[in-house]
This record gives structure tokens, sequence and C-alpha cells, in this order.
């Protein structure tokens, strides 16, 4: 049944996720994250987790080899097939984050984007990255920097959020992360730091690319 309900929270904003997140969070953040992403090259093979409706698949496509884009949502799978399917070298199909079903070291690349804040075990997700990732391969996580936020913006997204997705999920509220704490766990689970920096101005998220030593 929790896995169910894990399913089910996200699966009922589908239709319109773009739109309510970009509401939520603000259209500046989302775009310097993309801004952000593409000055990556040479990604490779690619395995993106929480990839939702696709928004970040469409430019990880564009400096990637192929890419596998993964959702626990069975139902942002079928409706990112349905707005993004036609991507050239882009596989879309549903998976665990924190219990991926692919070999060890089969990717080049791992890509996560406001996932491991409310995946409930962010320590679980960067291990399992590590162990499907090949030796020097590249983690990249994005995700909202609240902590680096003003009080005032803090409260101003947290009313827009329940207003918008209602009561956060049960694994979003596990355990909070921050630019800190995800730096300490990439560390101590074998990766080596490249970049780590905030982007935005009232609303923030942090952008860190981190290699598989």
């Amino acid at each position: 049944m929790e896995q169910k309900n894990k399913e089910t929270y996200w699966s009922r904003f589908t239709e319109d996720f773009e739109k309510k997140q970009s509401h939520v969070v603000g259209q500046e953040i989302l775009l310097l994250a993309h801004q952000e992403l593409l000055k990556e090259n040479n990604l490779g093979d690619v395995l993106e987790l929480g990839c939702g409706t696709g928004l970040y698949t469409e430019t990880l496509q564009k400096i990637s080899k192929n890419v596998v884009a993964t959702d626990f949502s069975e139902e942002m799978i079928v409706y990112a097939q349905q707005k993004r399917g036609n991507l050239e070298n882009v596989r879309f199909q549903q998976a665990d984050a924190l219990n991926l079903d692919f070999e060890a070291e089969s990717f080049d690349t791992v890509f996560m984007a406001n996932l491991i804040h409310v995946i409930g075990n962010a320590e679980k997700v960067i291990q399992e990255s590590k162990r499907v990732l090949k030796k020097g391969g590249k983690l990249i996580i994005n995700s909202f920097a609240i902590a680096d936020m003003s009080f005032l913006n803090q409260l101003t997204m947290g009313i827009r959020y329940i207003k918008t997705f209602g009561k956060p999920s049960a694994e979003a509220t596990k355990e909070k992360t921050t630019k800190e704490s995800v730096e300490t766990l990439l560390i101590s689970n074998g990766f080596e730091i490249s970049k780590s920096i905030l982007l935005g101005r009232k609303y923030k998220s942090f952008y860190i690319t981190a290699t598989k030593i």
C-alpha cells in the first residue's frame, strides 16, 4: 500500500505538472538549471531518475548519446512518451530510483532534477547511482535549495506548494536535504565533487556535479 501511495501522489498531477511546478518555484530557477545542464557535454549513455513528464529529458537529449528516462510513476512515463516520445535516442520506462533494475556500471552519467529532496532516502539513491555508473562516471544532481532561501521566500514557496499540490508526500517529509548534506553524502559514498553552485535569486536550487572515483 505504501508503494502504491508513493506512486499515485505525483501521478495525480501528470497533465499539468510542468505548469504547477513553474507556478510554485518560478520560471527563473528552472531556466537556470536547464542553462547549467547545457554547459555539460558528451554525457554518453545517461540514466535520468525522476524524469516526470520529460522536461529535462528534452535538454539531456541534446548533450547525450542515449538517454534512459525513468520515473516511479507509470502515469508520468505514459505522459512523457506521449509528449516527448519522438525525441531521438531516448527511452522512457518506469523504475524505482531506490532499487534500480540495471546492471552495475551501465551508464556514463546519472542525472536527477528535483528528486533527491522528495525521495525519502538521499543516501540510497546516491548509492544506487554509484552502482550503475561506470568508474569515472558523472552524477549530476539539481534540487531546490530551501535552506538557502530567506525565511519569507521559504514561507511563500511553502504556501504555494500546499495550495498547488496539497500536503507533501510522506517521502518528502522523511528527511531534509541541503546542498551541504548532499555534498557530504557524495563524498562519503565515493564521489569527488567538481562543481557545486547555487542558482537563482529569490528562489534557489543547487546544482552539483560529482565523479565516481
